[in-house]
């Protein structure tokens, strides 16, 4: 029972406002980064290089992030952990890209606690197995 309620917090607390900020910030990266390929900037040069795997990344974690939450929430089969595993990290990485992009802004951190939460549930899960 604990599990469940632990798993609708981090929904709740974590996986909805991540989403949703991500969400926002989309929408302004998204035309940056068209920008950024269309009218190359000679102070940024590599914009586009970094912005475009960024945003990908962190997609890419959130969309595993929540994979994870519904896998949890309906006991399903996990599939192929190895892909949940490599979301996760993508995930991570993203987070740090921006907490060292945007120093002070600690919302970027907020996905690591779902990352560690379902990283620690793969994990148990995979032992238990």
């Amino acid at each position: 029972m604990e599990s469940k309620f632990a798993l609708r917090v981090i929904g709740i607390v974590v996986l909805l406002p991540t989403t949703l900020v991500a969400s926002f910030w989309t929408f302004m990266g998204v035309p940056a980064l068209i920008d950024s390929v269309t009218h190359p900037n000679t102070v940024y040069p590599y914009r586009a290089l970094l912005l475009a795997p960024l945003l990908s990344a962190g997609w890419f974690g959130i969309i595993t992030l929540w994979r994870l939450y519904s896998h949890f929430d309906a006991n399903l089969d996990l599939g192929n952990i190895k892909i949940h595993w490599t979301g996760l990290v993508a995930g991570c990485l993203a987070s740090a890209a921006l907490l060292l992009a945007m120093p002070g802004q600690l919302l970027a951190a907020w996905p690591l606690i779902a990352a560690l939460y379902f990283g620690w549930r793969l994990r148990a899960s995979r032992l238990a197995a």
